[in-house]
C-alpha cells in the first residue's frame, strides 16, 4: 500500500511553496513510492482526522487576521488531536518553523520534546548528523536554531555549530504508536537544496514512515 504523507507549510517568514517542493525533494529520495499532499493551516484538523502515516508541520504558531493582527493557532484542542493521532496511528516531523514559538506548557510540545527558543542573523552554519544510518556534516548559510529540549525522553540526532555557539538541530523518539522528530533546517532555498541535507532529511522521513512493532512504546531512549 502506498504511504500517505501530508505536509503544512508556509508562514509570515516562511514561503509555502519553499517549504513544499524542500519536502518533496527529500521524497523523490525515498526508496519507496508516496502520495504526497501539501494543505492549509486550516485544514490540519481534518487531515488528522484521515490518519496519514505521516504529517509534517513547518508553519510556526502564529497566523495574521484582519487588520494585521496575529493570533495562535494552535488551541489546546487542536494540541491533544494532534497527540492523539501520533499516539494512536501516525508519525509526525516538525521541520523548521513547526516548533516555533509554540506553548511550553501545550500537550504539543510535551509529546515533541523540543523547543525553539531564538535564532540569530544568518550565518554559516555547520550541521554534524550522528545518525548510525547517515553520519555526516554539511555547511550551509542559515538561520541557526537555538533549540531546548524538554527532556531525556528523545534522542538527538544532529548539532549545529556556528560563530553563535552551538544547539540541538534534530532529534527524534517513539511516542505510543507512531514516532516523532525535529529537524531545524533550512530557512533558505540555498540550504534546502543542500544534497547533504536533503540526504539526512530523506533519513529521518525513512524512519519516521517504517512501521513499529506491535509494542506501543512511550519512550525511546
Amino acid at each position: 500500500m502506498v504511504k500517505r504523507v501530508i505536509s503544512v507549510t508556509g508562514d509570515a517568514y516562511h514561503q509555502r511553496s519553499d517549504s513544499k517542493d524542500y519536502i518533496q525533494h527529500a521524497l523523490d529520495l525515498l526508496d519507496e513510492l508516496v502520495h504526497y499532499e501539501n494543505i492549509p493551516i486550516e485544514k490540519l484538523t481534518q487531515a488528522l482526522s484521515e490518519n496519514p502515516d505521516l504529517l509534517i508541520l513547518s508553519v510556526k504558531n502564529q497566523i495574521e487576521g484582519p487588520q494585521d493582527s496575529v493570533k495562535e493557532w494552535l488551541t489546546p484542542e487542536i494540541s491533544d488531536k494532534i497527540v492523539s493521532y501520533v499516539d494512536k496511528v501516525g508519525s509526525w516531523l516538525a521541520l523548521h518553523s513547526g516548533m516555533s514559538n509554540y506553548p511550553l506548557d501545550s500537550t504539543y510540545i510535551d509529546m515533541l520534546k523540543g523547543y525553539f527558543i531564538m535564532h540569530p542573523k544568518q550565518v554559516a552554519v555547520t550541521y554534524q548528523s550522528y545518525l548510525a544510518e547517515m553520519p555526516s556534516e554539511f555547511t550551509i548559510t542559515d538561520e541557526q536554531y537555538q533549540v531546548g529540549i524538554l527532556d531525556d525522553y528523545t534522542t538527538v540526532f544532529m548539532r549545529s555549530f556556528s560563530s553563535y555557539g552551538e544547539s540541538v538541530a534534530g532529534w527524534r523518539h517513539f511516542y505510543g504508536s507512531g514516532k516523532v522528530a525535529g529537524y531545524t533546517p533550512s530557512h533558505n532555498t540555498t540550504g534546502m537544496a543542500d544534497d547533504t541535507n536533503l540526504l539526512i532529511l530523506k533519513t529521518v522521513i525513512t524512519w519516521l514512515l517504517k512501521q513499529q512493532s506491535s509494542v506501543r512504546w512511550k519512550r525511546f531512549l
